[in-house]
């Protein structure tokens, strides 16, 4: 662990700067716990954890293409409604949170000292390759899209494949589409050769909101620098994520550090931000997801983040252990939040 001098730097900081969380899925676990009777879990809930760690914006997951937590038997347009309704309907109850839209939404929010919602789809199959579906969605608040989880869909391949393609003729239109309407594309899980004629495509910032660098950890979800370098180019950025199999055989705060040292090197400060990809609230949805079908990019029994960061409350301690690698505090809040505001107000409408 960082010492107490780090971590009381870090706090301080956390309550100072806007911290943006560029991955999350939250949703998941509201939606069940919704059906289950709770009327609000995200204002009796995790407001108070964002308020702990000093998280001012927080990408939500509201669909995508898992296999069984966004699937809804083969309809995941309809859980990724419902998904949509159940963060919409409880931020509209909540006045600590907003679901933001456009630029003017995020910088409201944040001036009201509210925890920004921005709407996200981990994966395409809700979209089902159809531009007018894609518009509907964009209706009701999308606002960052991954062509791709793990598997293939009608846009893309994910890198779960075993001879992935590159995006579809439907999944041209639909990126196409997407950038047009002002929604953030990001490249985590999408397979290489879809990733370059996404960069082709997209004519603003792309981002990978999780991932890390695999000339430090060869994992299929890691992106080569040259990958690393062509996000930069776009004005985008790579956020760096908790997740053990990314980080490597020891996955510690040093080892996670490192992977942030190489993003800063390849990409430059700006193009740097985080990303945890926390699963403390919803391991048992995430392994079932993860292990589908008897197969996954994952090792099943490692779900164990570094030591000290395994919940969003932690997230200081990353940030500590950013002050003690000898980042200057301008930097760090580039990391923490700043790159990836500059991004949002770019892309919003």
């Amino acid at each position: 662990m960082p010492s107490a001098d780090a971590l009381a730097r870090a706090g301080e900081l956390h309550r100072s700067l806007t911290v943006v969380e560029c991955h999350g899925d939250v949703p998941m676990d509201v939606w069940r716990r919704r059906r289950a009777g709770e009327r609000a879990p995200i204002a009796d809930d995790y407001l108070g954890r964002w308020r702990t760690a000093g998280v001012d914006v927080e990408f939500m997951t509201v669909g995508g293409d898992m296999p069984l937590t966004m699937d809804a038997v083969g309809r995941p347009e309809l859980r990724a409604l419902e998904l949509i309704d159940d963060v919409v309907s409880d931020a509209e109850a909540c006045p600590g949170v907003r679901v933001v839209r456009s630029r003017a939404d995020l910088d409201e929010a944040l001036a009201a000292g509210q925890v920004a919602l921005v709407l996200h789809l981990e994966g395409l199959m809700p979209v089902k390759g159809r531009v007018d579906l894609a518009r509907t969605l964009h209706r009701l608040g999308v606002r960052s899209a991954q062509p791709t989880w793990n598997v293939r869909n009608e846009v893309a391949d994910g890198i779960g494949e075993p001879s992935p393609a590159g995006l579809s003729a439907a999944g041209r239109e639909v990126i196409a589409e997407l950038d047009r309407l002002g929604v953030l594309l990001d490249v985590s899980h999408l397979a290489p050769a879809g990733f370059w004629e996404l960069t082709e495509l997209v004519r603003g910032p792309i981002v990978a909101s999780h991932a890390n660098a695999a000339a430090l950890c060869r994992h299929p979800r890691n992106l080569e620098d040259d990958q690393i370098r062509a996000i930069a180019a776009s004005g985008g950025l790579v956020g760096a994520v908790f997740f053990p199999a990314f980080i490597g055989s020891e996955p510690t705060l040093e080892r996670l550090i490192d992977h942030v040292d190489h993003l800063v090197e390849v990409a430059g400060i700006d193009h740097v931000g985080v990303g945890p990809d926390y699963v403390d609230f919803a391991r048992d949805l995430m392994v079932a997801d993860m292990t589908y079908g008897g197969s996954s990019v994952y090792a099943p029994d490692g779900f164990d983040f570094p030591e000290g960061l395994r919940r969003v409350e932690t997230l200081p301690v990353f940030t500590a252990g950013l002050l003690e690698r000898g980042y200057a505090e301008a930097d760090v809040a580039r990391i923490l939040g700043g790159n990836m505001l500059r991004v949002l107000r770019q892309v919003l409408p």
